[in-house]
């Protein structure tokens, strides 16, 4: 019985020793003061920028170099304790044909391995999209293992080189002011959901439309503004603001708007409502080869600002019951707006052909070779309800 125990507790020390051997450490572990983080990627035409750096390309048999590949790249440095100082980058360029070959030879530039985990945006210049489409642009990044999907893409009317050395008034790296620009919740203005990378990777796997949202920048101010739009991977044109507003608004997928009407005895001044729960419902209607479409849409919200000084009274019934209405008519003026641009581009940015396809795939079947000629003809209804349920701390 005492051999039996010892030879099981050697067994289990024997166990012990050999599970310690896979628990040692990464193999290729390296510090991270020996990688060079890239935070963001801007692609342009190589005949965008000025006279071309020797030293910024690389000799090879034959081709043309036709892009120019930037990398803003983090700095690290030792920082004293208590010292509050800004995040510092720097910026490498690169000429050629593939993205690849591109970021390697980069590594000639700098003096530790490009390290690309942590990228947070990458910025398409708007005259190299209209000339490869997204797909080529965006391939590598979409292959290579370590970008992540959730890295924001960008579009700009602008180079898009000199947003890599944009110094945020926030004193973190300009990578990570620019990813986190459009992850915003609050603002109705920005497509910002469903734009990162791994939505249009999907997308283009898919072969559907995209949208991407736009950023300019104007001296030392950077904003995003406005919404490109691309049938599959091709360009097509800028949606502005409002446009972006009623999509949302077709889509559901916004958690807090504002909306704004003139006051109707006060024409020069204006009634905010905030919403904050949305319910949408789009429903296809097949009457023998007639395609249409019915738009419900119920929004749940609070009065946010009535700027008629002492105008009205937001707990009188009358008042609030006509609020509603012309909040309700604002909503169905932009949706109807957001519609005719969606049609008359041919851009199907709402997912119309996607509830066709689930509640009549037999109607599906017949038109989905054609859809870009059947879909700006569709005839598209709208009916919008609004329910406003406090009215704030002032009456």
């Amino acid at each position: 019985m005492v051999r039996d125990n010892k030879r099981l507790t050697a067994g289990y020390l024997l166990l012990v020793i050999t599970s310690t051997l896979f628990l040692t450490g990464c193999w290729d572990r390296h510090e991270i003061q020996d990688r060079s983080f890239v935070l963001a990627v801007a692609i342009d035409l190589a005949d965008q920028s000025d006279e071309p750096n020797p030293l910024e390309t690389f000799a090879e048999g034959s081709g043309q170099k036709p892009l120019r590949l930037s990398l803003q790249v983090l700095a690290l440095s030792p920082q004293r304790r208590g010292e509050n100082t800004a995040s510092k980058t720097y910026v490498l360029s690169n000429t050629g044909r593939s993205m690849h070959e591109m970021l390697r030879d980069s590594n000639g530039q700098n003096s530790k391995p490009l390290w690309f985990e942590h990228i947070q945006s990458i910025i398409i210049s708007e005259a190299a999209v209209r000339k490869f489409g997204l797909t080529p642009l965006l391939d590598f990044f979409r292959r290579d293992a370590e970008i992540r999907w959730r890295t924001k893409v960008y579009i700009t009317p602008q180079e898009a080189k000199p947003f890599l050395y944009f110094v945020p008034p926030t004193g973190e790296p300009g990578g990570v002011f620019l990813g986190n620009m459009s992850r915003s919740v609050k603002d109705i203005h920005i497509a910002g959901t469903g734009t990162d990378l791994g939505a249009t990777s999907a997308r283009l796997d898919n072969k559907v439309d995209i949208v991407l949202p736009v950023i300019q920048m104007n001296d030392k101010q950077v904003k995003i503004k406005d919404m490109a739009v691309f049938k599959k991977d091709k360009f097509v044109e800028y949606w502005d603001e409002y446009t972006i507003k009623g999509a949302k608004f077709l889509l559901g997928i916004e958690k807090a708007a504002l909306i704004a009407f003139s006051c109707p005895v006060h024409p020069e001044q204006t009634i905010v409502f905030e919403m904050f729960q949305q319910k949408t419902s789009i429903t296809p209607q097949v009457d023998g080869d007639q395609i249409s479409f019915h738009i419900d849409i119920t929004m749940r919200g609070n009065i946010g600002e009535i700027s008629c000084s002492g105008g009205h009274d937001a707990t009188d019934k009358a008042f609030m019951d006509h609020a509603e209405t012309m909040f309700a008519r604002e909503v169905q003026q932009n949706i109807e707006y957001a519609l005719n641009v969606m049609q008359k581009s041919g851009v199907d940015d709402a997912g119309f052909s996607r509830r066709l396809k689930a509640y009549e795939p037999k109607t599906w079947d017949k038109v989905k070779d054609r859809w870009d000629e059947v879909f700006p003809t569709i005839p598209i209804t709208t009916d919008v309800k609004i329910s406003i349920q406090n009215t704030g701390e002032h009456k």
